[in-house]
């Protein structure tokens, strides 16, 4: 299988669902290679359609998907998903390149749209 570095921007994100009752969420981005691999963006206080631009760096060693999420920060309490999608890296990988806008949903079926999140992504093989 593919043994390699990801490297991933994160864009930026739009269109999110507000989890806050007073105010806007304070998202933040969750990026889940596999259980002891995640790495996390900078929180945007009250920003519905958040500007990251930051960079990643992950070491893939057959691993198949990306588990991206985005969370809403709260000083009370635990953080709220916002919403979350499940990356086949088998396009990323095969191409060696993606630019692409990801639909975030939540809960068992997840239907609803609860916002995009636009990455970068350049895998470079090993």
């Amino acid at each position: 299988m593919a043994k390699g570095v990801l490297k991933i921007n994160v864009v930026e994100a739009k269109k999110l669902k507000n989890e806050d009752f007073i105010g806007k969420s304070d998202p933040y981005v969750k990026l889940i290679l596999d259980k002891g691999n995640i790495q996390v963006t900078k929180i945007k206080d009250n920003d519905l359609n958040p500007k990251f631009n930051e960079k990643f760096t992950f070491n893939v060693n057959d691993q198949k998907k990306l588990k991206v999420q985005i969370w809403d920060k709260d000083t009370i309490g635990s953080d709220d998903l916002i919403g979350e999608d499940d990356i086949d890296l088998s396009e990323v990988i095969s191409k060696n390149y993606v630019d692409a806008w990801f639909d975030l949903t939540k809960g068992i079926f997840g239907f609803r749209s609860r916002g995009e999140v636009h990455l970068i992504m350049e895998f470079i093989p090993k």
